[in-house]
């Protein structure tokens, strides 16, 4: 199943349940939907309550497109304040052994926007 952008943003100010289904259980959503669900979550709640445990998980997740969804999550929830230390040290674990060279200067550029 797919959704729009349009659609996910509606979804996290009408039904952020169904939201965060869509980004906890996306084996049964393809896997471009679920990062752009994930960037939803860190453009459209500010509720850190909601928002830090899914980062917390994703930033750990086997498939790099959420992986590099969740640091685009990150960098967008905490623009104007930094994250928690264990984030930063995470996204410092990423930036150092993501076997994505990609996800790694991503992990880097996030970092330097925190400094």
């Amino acid at each position: 199943m797919s959704y729009s952008t349009q659609q996910l943003k509606e979804l996290a100010h009408t039904d952020l349940q169904e939201l965060l289904r869509i980004i906890n259980h996306h084996y049964k959503i393809d896997i471009k939907t679920v990062a752009l669900a994930i960037d939803v979550l860190g453009e459209e709640i500010k509720d850190e309550t909601v928002v830090l445990p899914v980062i917390r998980r994703l930033l750990k997740h086997i498939h790099v497109l959420i992986r590099e969804s969740a640091i685009i999550c990150v960098m967008t929830f905490y623009a104007d304040r930094p994250p928690p230390p264990d984030i930063v040290d995470r996204l410092k674990i990423i930036a150092q052994n993501d076997p994505s060279n990609d996800l790694r200067d991503l992990a880097k550029d996030s970092l330097r926007s925190f400094s």
